[in-house]
């Protein structure tokens, strides 16, 4: 009887474990202009979240999938899975308001980031 006990324990946790790992880990950062160049303030200020993510360990995988012609850049970041900090940095990224009349802006939850290697 306390074996079977055991394994129900077990497969609970395993289920809790997976439940875990099914969400998003990762976002997609775009920002560039939109014919005038990108908002300034604003691209300064994503860069230096993401910096920080980085530096942080908070961010494992950044990857620049595409530039801006006026400005900007299209990228995937991460998760690392050695700290709980990814929220409060997506949360970061979101309250980040470009002037919409100069800059395209968005931050798309996403399973994980793709890495495009060269073929």
């Amino acid at each position: 009887m306390i074996q079977i006990k055991r394994i129900f324990i077990f497969v609970i946790l395993m289920l809790a474990t997976t439940s875990a790992f099914a969400q998003k880990n990762a976002v997609e950062i775009y920002i560039g202009g939109i014919g005038p160049a990108v908002d300034a303030a604003a691209f300064e200020t994503v860069k230096q979240v993401i910096g920080h993510a980085v530096g942080n360990g908070i961010v494992d995988k950044f990857i620049v999938t595409g530039y801006g012609i006026e400005g900007g850049f299209s990228a995937c970041a991460q998760a690392s899975g050695r700290t709980k900090g990814f929220g409060l940095f997506v949360k970061q990224l979101r309250a980040i308001k470009p002037n919409p009349e100069t800059t395209g802006y968005s931050v798309n939850a996403v399973d994980a980031c793709i890495d495009y290697a060269p073929q």
